[in-house]
């Protein structure tokens, strides 16, 4: 017999914390500016995702605009992805 978890555990659940946000957005350019390693493993989770999913419709795309902690709107501060050329220094653990 197979049980559905409670509504709301669970560690997605949790990283998106006391927000209602319903979305997480993801800037291209530090994604690609991890090791290769990380993005093979990152990628493979997209498309297990994706897959599990196939069948929920999905729009064509999405408009992503940046806010300040006032609401107002900002100017990107993550530079734009470049060709995939663009890369960012990683901060030392």
């Amino acid at each position: 017999m197979t049980t559905k978890p409670i509504i709301g555990d669970g560690s997605i659940h949790i990283h998106f914390g006391l927000s209602y946000a319903n979305y997480m957005v993801l800037p291209r350019t530090l994604l690609q500016s991890m090791p290769e390693e990380w993005q093979e493993q990152f990628v493979r989770l997209l498309d297990e995702a994706e897959e599990a999913f196939a069948h929920v419709p999905q729009p064509a795309s999405y408009d992503v605009r940046c806010r300040d902690e006032r609401g107002r709107f900002i100017e990107d501060p993550v530079p734009h992805y470049w060709r995939g050329r663009a890369r960012i220094e990683r901060r030392s653990p």
